[in-house]
């Protein structure tokens, strides 16, 4: 539902799972094996549980609203078990700007009052690897090589985001941009 605050007003501190933090709207996670081949899918719209989505910025990108998410979402704790599952079987969480989308996980991981799993919740942010791979200058002073936003990535790479800025497209995305590392 849009992008984490670090602080409040005061400057203190803030968790994901604070009142008033993003919460998932669009849940979706490939599952692929040793020989990184698809294994499965979860792709979930989730059902608003004390939050809205009507009115965020996220929601103009993504094109989700209240009426679609308790139309056809489900409950949190559906695909955030499956998730939890996946890092207690010792998978390694693949993701474009990987910072953000675990820091989410934990969040809908504690809300529903489990474990977030910050310490065994290993992790590969793509976003990242691609940084010295597609070579973007910064603009500022001190020079260097920018992280690139996904669809730069993708451009570099010749990678058409099919439903970019959705979870599903930019799972797949993402996950392309991996196997072109790789």
């Amino acid at each position: 539902t849009g992008l984490y605050k670090f602080r409040d007003s005061a400057g203190n501190g803030l968790r994901a799972d604070a009142p008033g933090q993003p919460r998932v709207a669009h849940f979706t996670m490939i599952l692929l094996n040793e020989a990184f081949e698809r294994e499965g899918i979860v792709n979930e719209l989730i059902k608003p549980d004390g939050w809205v989505m009507d009115g965020t910025k996220a929601a103009e990108v993504n094109g989700l609203s209240d009426a679609i998410l308790n139309e056809k979402g489900v409950p949190i704790i559906k695909p955030i078990t499956k998730y939890a599952k996946a890092i207690d079987e010792g998978r390694v969480i693949v993701a474009f700007n990987a910072a953000f989308d675990c820091k989410a996980g934990r969040a809908e991981l504690r809300h529903c009052g489990m474990d977030d799993r910050f310490e065994q919740t290993p992790t590969i942010c793509v976003m990242k690897a691609s940084t010295e791979v597609c070579k973007i200058e910064r603009m500022r002073p001190g020079g260097g090589f920018k992280q690139p936003k996904l669809s730069e990535a993708c451009e570099f790479f010749g990678i058409k985001n099919e439903g970019a800025h959705t979870a599903g497209g930019d799972t797949r995305a993402a996950f392309a941009i991996f196997r072109k590392l790789r």
